[in-house]
């Protein structure tokens, strides 16, 4: 018996010192990386990344359940704090979420609840390459210690590799697919304009840069606000008037605005007459992914000019609230002359 207790005392100091060995030399973060390269330009791509409400189009958890994943989304798609939480027969429940955007880069965390709790973050980035855009997809998981020392025994990048494989190629053959909407023009085409002067109301705030979730919430607040209070007075879509763009101290004075036929008092809204102006314009047609293409375009063509700009003015004529398909926004983007 007392041989029996010191193996067992043995055995366990092993199994201590072993996990402690493992502890150290195992990492804490795991990080899995996949591309594909896909036939498409890179604004359609990115459409497909940044949009939510998009991915049920490709993502390979979704076919898991075959179709019977319920998804639930929340905030505005395709902006910064939007998500989507999901549960389903085979894939238990989560959280999905948008963390920030840097171009056509999507940073993303995600949130394992059922079956087992778990997550990571990570990105999926769509890169120009020969004509063609590439896409690339990481997740990063954290394995604190004494966890990580169970990594010894699972190989993550061949677990949830092959996942994110599935998933690119779901996405290239969906795409691939499919003819374009419509032609994705090779320049910003610039145009020198008479801007017709509007009032507009609406909430103006100093905000940072890098917190582009305050920016959306910015134009929430005063989407919410206006038609609560001058819906009848509303006469076009809304816009973003932008006083500065200060990228040292990495931050826009902006105004969320609507255009209004008759301005009216309302509790925290600003009213903001713009007048008729000599303006230098471009047509943003699509998603996002290029708007600062077309703001530096219409830079260059001024600075060419020796022109003084002034006020920035974007209309969202159509938008994710008119348009669920990106494709089929339009966004006018005046630079006002001084």
């Amino acid at each position: 018996m007392k041989k029996f207790v010191r193996f067992m005392i043995m055995l366990l100091l092993i199994v201590i010192v072993a996990i402690l060995v493992l502890m150290f030399k195992e990492p804490e973060d795991i990080t899995i990386v996949r591309s594909a390269v896909i036939k498409a330009p890179k604004e359609v791509v990115f459409d497909q990344i940044v949009h939510f409400a998009n991915w049920p189009n490709w993502d390979p958890w979704s076919r898991m359940d075959s179709g019977k994943m319920k998804r639930t989304m929340y905030g505005t798609d395709g902006t910064p704090g939007s998500g989507y939480t999901w549960v389903g027969d085979k894939t238990g429940s989560g959280d999905m979420r948008d963390s920030a955007l840097s171009g056509t880069q999507l940073l993303y965390s995600l949130n394992i609840k059922e079956p087992h709790s778990g997550g990571g973050w990570g990105y999926l980035k769509a890169d120009d390459t020969a004509g063609m855009t590439k896409v690339t997809w990481t997740i990063t998981m954290h394995f604190g210690r004494p966890m990580n020392a169970m990594l010894i025994f699972m190989n993550m990048d061949k677990m949830l590799g092959p996942d994110f494989e599935n998933g690119l190629n779901n996405m290239k053959n969906y795409l691939e697919s499919k003819a374009p909407a419509a032609p994705i023009a090779s320049a910003i085409e610039v145009t020198e304009v008479d801007y017709p002067g509007h009032t507009f109301e609406g909430i103006r705030k100093t905000i940072s840069m890098a917190a582009m979730a305050d920016m959306a919430k910015l134009f929430q607040d005063a989407k919410t606000v206006m038609t609560a209070n001058a819906a009848d007075k509303i006469n076009g879509t809304s816009a973003g008037i932008y006083f500065t763009w200060d990228t040292v101290k990495k931050e826009t004075d902006m105004a969320a605005v609507f255009p209004v036929s008759e301005a009216k008092t309302i509790k925290d809204v600003a009213v903001f007459n713009i007048p008729k102006s000599k303006a230098v314009m471009a047509v943003l047609r699509g998603g996002y992914g290029r708007e600062m293409e077309a703001h530096g375009a219409i830079t260059k063509h001024i600075s060419e000019k020796g022109e003084a700009k002034g006020t920035v003015i974007e209309e969202y004529t159509i938008g994710p609230n008119e348009e669920p398909d990106s494709n089929k926004w339009v966004t006018n983007i005046y630079y006002l002359i001084k």
